[in-house]
């Protein structure tokens, strides 16, 4: 009786199982799936996955209960002609060595893996496109409040557009997916709802907002044109004149990756409004050593060392030297050696000598390097020294806009840290993608 339960279990769980395999492998991305309230039979992504977890789990419980059930019948395969046990027989390394070659073989993702993986990679792709993405990860667990933010205004304001469609909420402290479930649509309703109101003219006005909106770095540069009303002819070669390699199919990200830039730089010369000088992403060059030259003193100039005008020293604290008098010659023949001082840099390999007449400008003491003006930070009791209310929650371009921080700056100075970020980023994303802190993100960004 046990046993003619145990199979028919195994048969039924089988047959289950293979059914919960088939719906999760065609179903959209889990993102997609939640923002659009996706649903097989009257069942969500999140149903079909638990139960193709617990059909897994009764499959495995039936196949051990079996294995005992039947415990002599396996025993009877490992006999030999004189009914002895031998576990180590040619059916047994036969079975072995196959379940073992399939799984190294699935591990390598080789042929026919592969391509039961990009089948399912393109069905999940063209789901995005049937029913849209949210515009940053968890967007549906979001308030209202924080996604009108996002967008640029309050929480009442938001109650109010979305009570022209008809979508009622009680407070702004809802998330995306409670209004939608109280209003019987899915949470990318209530945002297309959201963005439908403030544009009544069904698209979005000729031109780039000044901040990067939510999820533009996943968009297609075709798409961006058609959306913000851009000629993507000229988008494409205002991108190319400027040194961006760049196709009408790849993302902003894609373009950033494509050039070495940043994702801001693609960004800026979408909008058009500042000169497109992209900011290639490498970290700052090493000092390097090399012999200094022998410098050049006249006869009446005090002990203090004098470099020669052809190897100036780099900008540092130090007072910077001034070139001898062409018509001394020199006293000494053994080459006197510079005065070590603090952050003192000799200068690089191929330095130029400088014209006569040249002075290199010189920074204060406490200011950047005239070679990266772009991570200059205005300097006053403004930048926070701890970390405000609500910064896990606060978007970067926020952040930058209270403590009057260019939004070029704070993302250049995090990607010296090898951090890539974007204005509608929160701390809390930058945070967890980068292993940090939200308070050392912000260090990052104020130089503390």
């Amino acid at each position: 009786m046990l046993k003619k339960i145990v199979s028919l279990v195994l048969f039924f769980s089988l047959f289950l199982a293979m059914l919960t395999a088939l719906v999760v492998f065609i179903a959209p991305a889990d993102r997609v799936a939640s923002w659009s309230n996706w649903t097989f039979l009257g069942l969500s992504l999140a149903h079909w996955q638990g139960a193709h977890l617990g059909m897994g789990l009764l499959l495995l419980v039936a196949g051990l209960v079996h294995l005992a059930c039947n415990w002599d019948g396996l025993l009877d395969h490992l006999r030999d002609d004189d009914g002895a046990v031998v576990i180590f027989t040619r059916p047994f390394f036969a079975g072995a060595i196959l379940t073992l070659a399939v799984f190294v073989w699935a591990l390598a993702d080789l042929p026919p893996v592969r391509q039961f993986v990009a089948v399912s990679q393109y069905l999940k792709e063209r789901a995005v496109d049937t029913y849209g993405e949210p515009p940053y990860a968890l967007a549906e667990r979001s308030t209202l409040e924080d996604l009108a933010r996002r967008m640029g205004m309050d929480g009442d304001k938001a109650l109010a557009l979305l009570r022209l469609k008809n979508i009622k909420a009680e407070n702004a402290s809802l998330t995306l997916a409670e209004i939608a479930r109280q209003n019987g649509v899915a949470p990318g309703g209530v945002f297309e709802a959201l963005k439908m109101v403030q544009e009544p003219s069904g698209g979005s006005p000729a031109g780039l907002p000044k901040e990067p909106p939510p999820g533009l770095g996943r968009r297609k540069l075709s798409d961006i044109c058609e959306e913000y009303g851009l000629d993507q002819p000229a988008v494409m070669g205002r991108l190319q004149a400027a040194g961006f390699k760049a196709q009408p199919a790849w993302t902003l990200t894609e373009v950033a990756k494509a050039t070495n830039v940043l994702p801001i730089a693609v960004y800026e010369a979408l909008r058009g409004d500042k000169p497109m000088t992209p900011v290639v992403v490498e970290p700052a060059p090493a000092a390097v050593t090399v012999e200094p030259a022998a410098p050049q003193a006249p006869a009446a100039t005090p002990p203090t060392p004098q470099p020669q005008p052809a190897a100036p020293q780099a900008p540092t604290h130090a007072t910077p030297a001034q070139p001898a008098p062409l018509a001394q010659p020199p006293l000494a023949t053994t080459p006197a050696q510079p005065t070590a001082q603090p952050g003192y840099t000799p200068p690089s390999p191929g330095y130029a000598p400088a014209q006569p007449g040249y002075a290199p400008a010189q920074p204060a003491v406490g200011q950047p390097t005239p070679a990266a003006p772009q991570v200059q930070l205005p300097h006053g009791a403004n930048l926070p020294t701890t970390p405000p209310p609500g910064l896990e929650k606060m978007m970067l371009q926020t952040f930058c806009r209270e403590y009057d921080i260019p939004l070029s700056a704070a993302v250049q100075r995090l990607a010296r840290h090898h951090i890539t970020a974007f204005g509608d980023m929160t701390f809390t994303e930058l945070a967890l993608e980068n292993n940090r802190s939200p308070a050392d993100i912000m260090h990052l960004i104020v130089g503390q």
